[in-house]
């Protein structure tokens, strides 16, 4: 490219600074090789003076031996259009001898001047006695060496590579390092890599990657970029060295200090940063700690060999992994092992697991020399009521277990009142198991009153649990338990049936009482309800219009959809809908009005201060009248003395129910009952 087309004016700065800014060092001679001009570049190179002093054309020249002088001055008389090289020896004022190649073109004008580039030789002509030197080393270091173009194609790779990789050279030259990849990296590694290049800077880091044969192998590398004389990346230098070997080292060295060698589960330490991740990323989320002991591991030890005790210790560890896989299991040492479960929050769910870890050790293990069953004894602690220290709460898990060591349940919480409030829950589980196969259920009966003829219409069944000893547990307390444990889908059934044979019954032998039977929110989510009720009417002979269902409003509104449907093909069998506790769940008038019921009873809540607190008066008139205005019957519950009910029945109650009726009874005494209750002798104060 000529840059003098225009006329070359010392005054054009304009043009001068566009030529000062140029990286090549650039000249322009006259025909007699006077120096009429350098650019900045140019002035470094042979120590001109600045750009602001006046040349005086000479500055070249007196650089030069005589017989360069004069080859120059030769090449520029000729100005011949073409481009000339002459290699000329100078000196700079520093007295460094530089070898200069100087490339002249005519300016097409007709001043007779030449542009010149000057291309300082002195580096190409040291290196040029370094390449076998260069290659040499490349070619003997132990270190991978891998050279690319700047577009990426490898153009060479020394011995080393070819070792390490098992690649041969025709195999890779005009590949890309791409040749190598494992895919262990993704692009946010390479993004970087690249960003770092393209920046002019060196990128170090730890490369996986893939030999011929397909195994990987990690080679710790840095690759530099190379620059033309023209600052232009034209090459990239890969070295790098094979440390596969001491990366497995070290990460069987962090194994060894990290996982117990005999079982692989997590040791002490990797529970400990496992308890701390979790204190950390989950801040204060409850978590129980799970201490186990291999009860009598010293006796088997001792009996069938230590050997046999490890296989013990593996087999046992395997099948904490194959039941457990969501929790974070290790090993503390010799019998003791460690579950952290982050799913349990509360006493009872833990209570719930230490009955799981029993389950898993219900099956004996198969050993070479023996068929062992073994128990064990846990400790637990919960994080954070217990402590927020992994030692603190291990050390408290570990006193835990060893008072839990004789008792029956075979585990104990750190705190006392808490192991054995937990304990008898289990109890009560495992017993509520047996329950309804040993037939400790029974059923009773409470009569419903109609206040306004005095006819008793019918009787709610209640259930109820008596154990072996005589001794009967609070359906407030056991009702609960069934729910939670899934067994009063069961027992509902059971009681169901059982109440519509008494009702069936009871009509055969002339007593026209109609039963209702409270359903819990488990049962009413069954699909098949509608089929297990009017099986139960099949099977007794009970008409579908001598039985109520109870349900809680909260029971309905869960699912205020499917209740709907469910209640509406029980109403379509004939069969009647109440409406259980009415006032202290979360009703709702907009959905009270579509769901297809036909009592609503008043919670005894409101009736036992019915006459002392005006607020539950008011209640008892509002729901009274908004039932009416629905042409829904009304009944209040737990009535236990006069003023009560006759407060009811001048807020206009259909039907009464309570300990002033009747109490809970068998069904013989419920049929005595019945044959001489009369309601004004209990209005007037009579015993019935």
């Amino acid at each position: 490219m000529n840059l003098l087309k225009t006329e070359l004016n010392p005054e054009n700065a304009s043009l001068h600074k566009i030529l000062d800014n140029l990286a090549v060092a650039t000249i322009v001679l006259s025909a007699q090789a006077q120096l009429r001009y350098a650019n900045k570049a140019a002035r470094q190179l042979l120590a001109l003076t600045p750009p602001e002093q006046t040349l005086s054309g000479q500055e070249l020249l007196h650089q030069l031996p005589s017989e360069e002088q004069t080859s120059l001055i030769s090449a520029c008389r000729a100005h011949r259009n073409d481009q000339l090289s002459l290699n000329l020896s100078a000196t700079s004022r520093q007295n460094v001898k530089r070898t200069l190649q100087i490339s002249l073109q005519p300016v097409d004008d007709d001043s007779g001047d030449l542009q010149a580039i000057l291309k300082d030789m002195s580096q190409y002509q040291a290196a040029s006695r370094l390449p076998v030197h260069f290659h040499q080393a490349m070619q003997q270091t132990q270190d991978l060496v891998m050279v690319t173009d700047s577009h990426g194609r490898i153009e060479y790779v020394n011995p080393a590579f070819i070792h390490q990789t098992g690649y041969a050279e025709n195999d890779v030259l005009g590949q890309t390092p791409q040749l190598l990849s494992s895919g262990e990296h993704d692009n946010t590694f390479y993004h970087k890599m690249w960003k770092t290049l393209r920046s002019g800077q060196s990128f170090r880091d730890i490369f996986i990657n893939r030999r011929k044969n397909g195994k990987r192998y990690q080679e710790e590398k840095t690759i530099t970029p190379i620059r033309d004389e023209f600052g232009q990346v034209s090459h990239f230098v890969s070295t790098g060295r094979d440390i596969t070997e001491l990366v497995n080292s070290e990460q069987h060295l962090d194994f060894l200090r990290r996982f117990d060698p005999l079982t692989g589960l997590p040791n002490r330490q990797r529970l400990c940063e496992h308890f701390e991740r979790h204190v950390l990323q989950r801040k204060r989320a409850p978590m129980a700690l799970f201490l186990i002991d291999l009860d009598r591991l010293s006796l088997i030890n001792d009996s069938l060999g230590r050997s046999a005790g490890d296989d013990l210790l593996k087999l046992f560890s395997q099948r904490l992994k194959q039941r457990l896989p969501e929790h974070f299991i290790g090993r503390l040492g010799s019998d003791a092992f460690l579950v952290m479960a982050e799913g349990i929050q509360t006493p009872d769910q833990a209570a719930h697991m230490a009955q799981q870890f029993h389950q898993i050790m219900a099956l004996p293990f198969e050993l070479t020399q023996a068929e062992l069953f073994i128990s064990i004894s846990l400790g637990i602690t919960l994080y954070p009521y217990d402590g927020d220290q992994f030692d603190e709460l291990i050390n408290k898990a570990d006193s835990a277990m060893h008072r839990c060591k004789d008792n029956e349940q075979g585990f104990g919480f750190f705190t006392e009142d808490l192991t054995i409030q937990t304990q008898n829950r289990v109890r009560m589980e495992n017993q509520l198991r047996q329950a309804l196969l040993h037939r400790q259920f029974h059923l009773v009966f409470q009569p419903r009153v109609n206040l306004q003829t005095g006819q008793v219409q019918g009787v709610e069944a209640l259930l109820r649990w008596i154990h072996r000893d005589g001794k009967s547990t609070s359906p407030a307390e056991f009702i609960p338990v069934l729910e939670e444990i899934g067994l009063i889908t069961s027992v509902g059934e059971w009681a169901l049936l059982r109440a519509c044979n008494f009702a069936s019954q009871w009509l055969q032998k002339g007593h026209d009482l109609g039963i209702s039977v409270n359903l819990s929110a488990r049962q009413l989510r069954q699909d098949n309800l509608p089929e297990v009720i009017n099986r139960c009417l099949d099977l007794t002979g009970l008409p579908a219009h001598k039985l109520e269902l109870e349900l809680t409003e909260t029971s309905m509104l869960a699912d205020v959809e499917h209740s709907i449907a469910q209640l509406e093909k029980l109403k379509a069998m004939g069969i009647r809908i109440a409406i259980d506790d009415f006032g202290t769940g979360y009703s709702s008038l907009a959905y009270l009005k579509r769901l297809p019921v036909h009592t609503l009873k008043i919670d005894r809540a409101f009736i036992q201060e019915l006459s002392a607190d005006s607020t539950d008066l008011d209640i008892v008139r509002t729901i009274t009248q908004l039932a009416h205005s629905l042409k829904l019957d009304v009944t209040a519950e737990g009535i236990e003395n006069r003023e009560q009910l006759n407060l009811i029945k001048e807020l206009g109650c259909n039907e009464g129910q309570g300990f002033l009726l009747a109490k809970p009874m068998n069904e013989v005494d419920l049929l005595h009952w019945h044959n001489h209750f009369n309601l004004n002798r209990v209005i007037a104060g009579e015993a019935s």
